[in-house]
């Protein structure tokens, strides 16, 4: 893993976000950490006044602007210190909306991973609310940092997989190649409140074992009928480090609402999820 982008707004989700990239960067083969900040002022705002009558003007701008640059600054100096020296910390500006400023800096360096801060309870950041625009729509994987979450080296890891998409669990051959820190004991749980697994249960171990068979890997089952308050409790009670999500629509991640990952973001406190692609 060689370059990982952050999107920043100067909120206590994306600090504690970039605490945790460079903590991760110190297990992994890390080479340079990319902070973007959107600074986005639409052409209303600069030609319509705001309620308080007050029109935005060009120094007005200009004057956020280099506010954001003694930030980002700051912050990059605070990631340098907290990273290993050899890593390169860049800071990018622009001046796109979010999303489109993730896209445009997804196809201007390339990342192998993109890390973002969810919100906790209560607290409304930039990145933050749109975290599922991005998790979803993002051609990179996606690592997805609780507010309260704090590195651990990856020892074990949870895929939870609906076995209507095990072929997916393909896509785990060969990330412990391209992320040299990610070579855990993978637990994968069927979240099955009808039991459909019952008689079966050989036939998809041998199917799990083929796919990943370059990791130790554990099949488990759950009968959970809320399959995220299932998954989550696995996590907590199996001392995972990560939840790994496949992509696709029979995904745990992927299959939920919009209301239903929100819910499911907010009460996961404590384990960061990577979204595959």
């Amino acid at each position: 893993m060689k370059t990982i982008l952050i999107p920043v707004d100067f909120s206590e989700t994306s600090t504690n976000a970039i605490k945790f990239a460079a903590d991760l960067s110190r297990d992994a083969a890390v080479k340079k950490i990319i902070l973007l900040k959107s600074f986005y002022t639409s052409v209303y705002e600069q030609i319509l006044p705001t309620p308080d009558f007050l029109q935005v003007s060009a120094e007005d701008i200009e004057t956020e602007r280099e506010e954001i640059e003694t930030q980002l600054a700051t912050i990059s100096r605070k990631l340098h210190n907290r990273c290993n020296e050899t890593i390169e910390v860049e800071t990018v500006i622009s001046t796109e909306p979010v999303l489109r400023a993730i896209y445009q800096a997804i196809a201007d360096s390339k990342p192998d991973l993109l890390i973002v801060g969810s919100d906790a309870p209560g607290e409304v950041s930039m990145v933050g609310e749109q975290i599922i625009e991005i998790a979803k729509s993002s051609p990179v994987k996606v690592m997805v940092i609780p507010a309260n979450a704090s590195y651990k080296k990856i020892e074990q890891a949870l895929v939870p997989c609906d076995f209507e998409a095990v072929a997916r669990l393909g896509l785990l051959q060969g990330l412990n190649n391209s992320h040299g820190w990610l070579n855990p004991k993978l637990m994968v749980l069927y979240v099955d409140p009808k039991n459909k697994h019952i008689g079966r249960e050989e036939e998809y171990e041998a199917a799990v074992k083929k796919l990943v068979n370059c990791y130790d890997c554990q099949l488990y089952y759950s009968g959970a009928k809320d399959t995220v308050k299932g998954i989550l409790d696995f996590a907590l009670h199996n001392n995972a480090q990560l939840i790994i999500a496949l992509p696709g629509k029979h995904s745990f991640f992927y299959n939920l609402t919009h209301s239903s990952i929100t819910d499911a973001l907010s009460f996961n406190a404590k384990h960061p999820v990577l979204i595959l692609k």
